[in-house]
């Protein structure tokens, strides 16, 4: 997902230029349904009668039709007549439902009745449509973020019990499983486990986690049981932490929507003024007929009408954050599309943005002898028939590249290391297979590899083996996409991660990335952004994951 980031103050609603602010938080779909079939069918319906009176075609008398542009008026701009009474009580005169009003009554007044009717009809569409595509965007992050587990199991007395996550209170302890979510952030106080944190750092390597270690809401536990203390209640949590931030930076106003709203403050009260002018100095102080000038009055008063302008707004936003959606871009607000075209500061994730998202093997070393073409088949067979039980991320990708070598060996005794690696017997030999911690506990000739990426470490009982090296690889056209940034004005490039720092500054320097931030959180990452733009930048951050939502 892509955002823009505009260093100004936003507010959390927004409005169409004529000051009446308000936010599209619930989008009735039934409401807006009803209005435009029931409206559309009178103002159509209206409208056919009009042109067969008109034409002489059958005499009809005028309220046939007239009742018909009325209902449509009715069921149309109730709600806005309504808002505007409201707006005129909270001494908020000059707002855009009370121009849209007498717009449109004014239009009625002359006999402009279909022109009258479209106004509001314009006008309730393009709000709609906006509101629709915000909803939408927020709609498609809260999905993600909110998709807590049902129960929580919690010890009491020694006995477990299952509880709702929003029931439990902070120092309750709670049972989590391989495969089970953290729904609340907290501290374990028994066990050791791997927990997948991709939805909070969008990495895929799996961080391991035991006694006293911290975890976050919204962690994965892969292959250990443990016990955690709770530390915060449910809506203090990490996931409702990163929503709350997303909820914060939406409707923010774009400058042509702040614009309107000032123009409008002087232009409505102005037009009317002219309008009332029109309507009472000819008659009142040059003999002229008070119908006639009456009628200019107000046909002067639609023609003034910002209207078009007015709906306009609403409708380009919504054109184009509907085009940014079918690119798989999120937009949290106008002011983010706008404040694009004065970017001059790019920061990236790396993890799915800067590179694939996804483990490819890299190299083999076998006794220490550097091999990049898939010829130690004895030690690729090996690690594929250990890991071929594993649901770690990256024995996943292990069996992909290499299962098919160990479809022959007979495997027992499988056995896995919560946090460290795995160990089994293949065709009648015991080997482990893991990271440095479980070689070092095994192996008295380990010795580390110098290659960036992560590394797999295989041994048996007889000694050390070898390693076979996975890693995130840059995309191919990163570096071009980058290059085309600088020529469209972005003067600095960031990426930020929550990888390794050595993994990181290879990924910047082979994207050619002028300033790297290595092992961030979600908050930390949209706290550099704000230091970024108080320093006066106008900030794009492009992201892939949700753990991106925020910033």
């Amino acid at each position: 997902m892509a955002h823009i980031h505009e260093h100004t103050n936003g507010e959390c609603c927004h409005d169409h230029g004529c000051g009446c602010e308000h936010s599209h938080e619930d989008i009735n779909k039934g409401q807006f349904l009803f209005k435009l079939i029931g409206g559309g069918f009178f103002l159509v319906a209206g409208y056919i009668l009009n042109e067969i009176a008109e034409r002489g075609i059958v005499d009809l008398p005028k309220f046939t039709y007239l009742v018909c542009f009325m209902l449509s008026y009715l069921i149309v701009g109730f709600d806005i007549i309504k808002e505007a009474v409201e707006g005129v009580m909270h001494k908020d005169i000059f707002n855009e439902n009370l121009l849209m009003t007498i717009a449109s009554i004014g239009a009625f007044a002359v006999g402009e009745y279909s022109e009258g009717c479209m106004v509001v009809f314009l006008f309730t569409i393009g709000e709609y449509l906006q509101g629709l595509a915000l909803e939408k965007s927020r709609k498609s992050i809260k999905n993600m973020l909110e998709a807590k587990t049902e129960e929580v199991n919690i010890l009491v007395d020694g006995k477990e019990q299952t509880v709702k996550p929003d029931e439990v209170k902070v120092g309750d302890l709670m049972i989590i499983r391989p495969g089970e979510k953290l729904d609340i952030d907290g501290i374990i106080s028994e066990g050791t486990s791997q927990f997948d944190m991709k939805s909070l750092t969008g990495e895929t390597i799996p961080i391991t986690k035991t006694v006293g270690d911290s975890v976050l809401a919204g962690s994965v536990s892969l292959d250990g049981t443990v016990t955690v203390k709770a530390e915060k209640e449910y809506k203090d949590s990490t996931v409702s932490r990163i929503l709350d931030m997303l909820e914060k930076s939406q409707d923010k106003k774009s400058h042509a929507q702040k614009f309107i709203t000032r123009f409008a403050r002087i232009y409505t009260p102005i037009v009317c003024l002219i309008a009332v002018l029109i309507m009472v100095v000819p008659p009142l102080f040059f003999g002229g007929q008070w119908h006639e000038w009456l009628y200019r009055g107000l046909s002067a008063l639609v023609v003034s009408c910002p209207c078009a302008l007015v709906i306009s707004i609403p409708l380009s936003f919504f054109a184009g954050i509907g085009a940014c959606s079918r690119e798989g871009i999120l937009v949290k607000g106008g002011n983010y599309l706008e404040a694009l075209a004065k970017a001059d500061t790019g920061v990236f994730d790396k993890t799915g943005t800067l590179t694939n998202g996804k483990f490819e093997f890299v190299t083999c070393e076998h006794n220490h002898c550097h091999c990049k073409d898939n010829k130690h088949r004895e030690l690729l067979k090996i690690i594929a028939a250990c890991e071929r039980y594993s649901t770690h991320p990256i024995a996943k990708s292990i069996n992909v590249a290499f299962g098919h070598y160990a479809d022959e060996c007979e495997v027992k005794d499988s056995k896995t290391y919560a946090g460290l690696g795995v160990s089994a017997v293949v065709d009648g030999v015991k080997y482990f297979v893991g990271n440095e911690k479980l070689m070092r506990e095994h192996c008295d000739d380990f010795k580390e590899t110098s290659v960036i990426g992560t590394a797999i470490y295989c041994c048996s009982e007889k000694g050390f083996m070898g390693d076979i090296v996975f890693a995130d690889i840059i995309k191919q056209d990163s570096k071009d996409a980058l290059k085309n940034l600088r020529k469209l004005g972005i003067k600095e490039t960031i990426m930020m991660t929550g990888d390794k720092e050595v993994i990181a500054k290879d990924i910047a320097k082979k994207a050619d990335i002028d300033t790297v931030y290595s092992r961030l959180m979600p908050d930390e990452k949209a706290n550099i952004v704000s230091e970024l733009q108080k320093s006066g930048k106008t900030v794009v951050y492009t992201g892939d994951g949700i753990n991106d939502a925020p910033v």
